[in-house]
């Protein structure tokens, strides 16, 4: 039988046993909480960050007046032809600014879609893309924003050719093409303004996501009337997209 010493040692060693037990337990919950308060704020500052970001990448919701009924892309105007013409083709092309195969693509086509248009026998819309990053998106957004301006068609083109293989700089999209293009006074206020608040940025991811559900993966993509055209379009001899092909294609057509 054990002593009263013996007992009283033993109770001792459970108490204290009970005691470093508790401490350790409230040791645990307190960095569980700590740990806990640390990622509240983290998962804050984080929404926060992101939310910031994302209204400067988004921007907003206008439309250029000139988008075509369904707001997935822009139409190309010209001088004598401001709409959209009844019973004819209409004509897409899905093209990134920072594509170089793109750059070809406009310099050699845009003269007959010019002349189409012009005398009424095509429709053309121009979906912007961004898969060729960041600037990719900005260049878009001063497309859509120079069409508010009266200047898209000129815009577009002097954005290929100004294309640099380091992508588009503020300076660029927000003063050397515009003035390119004749915007002054007012109208370059206006213009820059919607660039700087990326007025048209929910506009531009529209577009995306409508050539996503196209299913178009690379630029530059062409359709006429909803059918992909691209290879029909492109002349192996000459390695180019041909300008006759596509009048060709058109008066098919008819």
């Amino acid at each position: 039988m054990a002593s009263s010493s013996q007992v009283r040692q033993s109770r001792r060693e459970e108490l204290e046993a009970r005691r470093v037990a508790a401490a350790q337990k409230d040791r645990r919950n307190r960095i569980l909480l700590f740990s806990g308060g640390i990622i509240v704020v983290i998962v804050v500052v984080a929404l926060a960050v992101w939310g910031v970001v994302s209204a400067s990448t988004k921007g907003g919701t206008d439309t250029p007046p000139n988008a075509n009924a369904a707001k997935n892309g822009i139409m190309l105007t010209t001088a004598d032809n401001s709409g959209v013409v009844e019973g004819v083709p209409t004509f897409e092309m899905f093209s990134d600014y920072n594509c170089s195969a793109c750059k070809s693509a406009n310099l050699t086509l845009s003269a007959a879609m010019d002349q189409l248009v012009t005398n009424k026998q095509l429709n053309v819309v121009i979906h912007s893309m961004q898969f060729e990053g960041s600037t990719s998106r900005d260049a878009a957004v001063a497309a859509a924003c120079s069409d508010s301006q009266g200047v898209f068609t000129p815009f577009h083109n002097q954005l290929y050719i100004n294309q640099s293989t380091s992508g588009f700089d503020s300076a660029m999209l927000r003063a050397t093409i515009p003035a390119t293009v004749g915007l002054t006074g007012d109208q370059l206020t206006a213009y820059q303004t919607c660039f700087d608040s990326k007025a048209t940025g929910g506009f531009v991811d529209g577009e995306a996501a409508y050539a996503s559900k196209m299913k178009v993966g690379t630029t530059p993509t062409f359709y006429l009337d909803g059918e992909d055209v691209t290879t029909k379009l492109y002349n192996q001899k000459t390695g180019t997209y041909d300008p006759d092909l596509l009048r060709q294609l058109v008066n098919e057509k008819k």
